[in-house]
């Protein structure tokens, strides 16, 4: 029951942390004509050492707002506006800022709340896609119209796939059809489509260089427990498939060297494979890690591309952490911490910039972020 209790947690977290945006105003509800920048106050804030390394952006249905957050000392730093018709549903951190799909439709999102949850349900159809970039302090850098560039399928709520760390590129995907624009170049080009492809891509990311994608999916005639996931070149339109089974996928993680996939907790025995995959990005080869139960639903290979570290909560609610070797699955280091506030659950393993340290992100009830720094052991 212990991971059924963390699963509801994690779903009642994303109802709090929208709830403690600020409330609309009149002028909220009537949809201000462009988007408006509102600084919030940090009065009796700490500040976070390394500017950005926590900042997160989410989107408040209940203000139709981008919300800046510094998670590392729990402040609403700024929030955008958009109009009452837009709203957003992706948003990708870059290497220096956020990349965030603005859709709009002929009517608002209409939200509802049950038991604590929030009911959202998307219009249709869409009549704009527009992907904007913004800065680490939300100060709005780029925009590019989508609405006459992708073709007519693709404008929906989730033909967006991913957006490279630099910005330049996105990925759209329908059904069997897979497109890469380039912002350099102005360029949409055709990768897949229903004639040369069997795979609906479900996740995808990509890689550090930008002209690789690590992907998931399912492929057409795959067992219901076949797992599908692999590699595309960008340069030749290469692609790599590989298959694991009994395997759901999660999160898609990369370094310069290996892209690591996690799994999720099944619902009715609350357990996971154990096993993480790890897609080597030089080779195309893949091979699985074993980790300690449901450790494989938290895990990332290091920057470095040397190791891979994973955190579970155990029974006294204790956080443990272990960095393995790649090659060899062997336990190099194993610490424990507490969080200083409970029930928590870990949110996500961040990176710190120095491919030896990194933080685990806990989330605790009433909506507040602690975090414990973890440094590998060489």
């Amino acid at each position: 029951m212990k991971q059924t209790w963390l699963i509801v947690l994690v779903l009642l977290s994303i109802s709090q942390l929208l709830a403690s945006c600020d409330q609309p105003t009149k002028a909220d509800n009537e949809g201000p004509p462009k988007e408006q920048q509102e600084p919030l106050t940090m009065e009796n804030k700490p500040v976070t050492e390394e500017k950005g390394i926590f900042y997160d952006l989410n989107f408040d249905y209940e203000t139709n707002s981008l919300v800046l957050l510094d998670l590392g000392t729990n402040s609403k730093l700024k929030k955008v506006t958009l109009d009452k018709n837009s709203f957003s549903k992706n948003i990708e951190k870059l290497n220096k800022g956020f990349a965030v799909e603005v859709l709009s439709a002929d009517e608002p999102v209409s939200v509802k709340k049950s038991s604590g949850l929030e009911m959202i349900s998307y219009p249709q159809p869409i009549r704009n896609i527009k992907i904007q970039i913004y800065s680490e302090d939300l100060q709005l850098e780029k925009e590019v119209d989508f609405t006459g560039i992708l073709p007519k399928e693709l404008l929906d709520t989730n033909s967006l796939k991913a957006v490279s760390r630099d910005g330049n590129k996105t990925l759209w995907s329908s059904a069997t059809s897979l497109y890469v624009y380039d912002a350099e170049t102005g360029k949409l080009s055709e990768i897949m489509n229903e004639k040369n492809n069997t795979i609906v891509i479900e996740k995808a990311h990509f890689t550090n260089s930008n002209d690789q994608i690590v992907f998931y999916g399912s492929q057409v005639g795959d067992d219901e427990e076949d797992f599908t996931y692999g590699l595309i070149e960008l340069d030749s339109d290469q692609v790599m498939i590989h298959k694991e089974k009994q395997f759901q996928g999660d999160q898609i993680y990369v370094s310069d060297r290996y892209a690591s996939i996690t799994d999720v907790i099944k619902p009715r025995s609350n357990t996971s494979s154990g096993r993480v995959l790890l897609l080597d990005l030089q080779t195309g080869e893949t091979f699985p890690i074993q980790v300690d139960g449901t450790e494989s639903t938290m895990a990332r290979v290091t920057e470095d591309g040397k190791y891979l570290v994973a955190v579970k909560q155990q029974e006294d609610k204790s956080y443990r952490i272990r960095q393995y070797e790649l090659k060899t699955s062997e336990i190099v280091k194993e610490e424990t911490f507490q969080s200083a506030q409970l029930p928590s659950a870990v949110h996500r393993i961040m990176t710190s910039g120095n491919p030896s340290i990194y933080y685990i992100l806990i989330y605790a009830e009433g909506g507040l972020y602690t975090y414990h720094t973890f440094v590998c052991e060489e």
